[in-house]
């Protein structure tokens, strides 16, 4: 009796997330050169970090943190989650004060010359009233 006692105190303390199974999925970290268009302030370029965070990431789905830096040194912090070939990302300026954040989604692919790319899709709601852009970028 003593034992499964013991055993169901040990079954029971132990996290359900414990357990996750190990990611799976595909790695995209990497930096990507990107040119997007902007409702606002049109063309424009930069570059993308995306770092998995392989401790939240599980199975087919991972997590990253994300980084986009525009030709003008202006830096949007964030994070996007993903699942086979698409990734949802949050991302802010680091200035507060315009209220310049969005999200975005984002789909996978690769190119002609087999190098990993993606096309975002986004939406900032408060931005200049709100706004929303496209943006390719290939990874280098």
């Amino acid at each position: 009796m003593f034992r499964k006692i013991i055993a169901s105190i040990a079954f029971i303390s132990v996290p359900a997330w414990a357990a996750q199974p190990p990611f799976t999925g595909t790695d995209y970290s990497g930096h990507y050169q990107c040119t997007g268009k902007d409702s606002h302030i049109g063309d424009y370029e930069g570059v993308v970090d995306l770092k998995l965070n392989p401790e939240q990431s599980t199975g087919e789905y991972g997590a990253y943190n994300f980084t986009l830096t525009l030709a003008d040194n202006a830096r949007y912090n964030g994070f996007a989650a993903g699942h086979l070939n698409s990734l949802a990302i949050y991302f802010a300026y680091t200035d507060p004060a315009p209220k310049d954040y969005g999200v975005g989604i984002a789909e996978m692919v690769s190119t002609p010359e087999g190098k990993v790319s993606f096309t975002k899709y986004y939406y900032a709601p408060e931005y200049q009233g709100g706004g929303h852009g496209m943006e390719t970028c290939v990874k280098h």
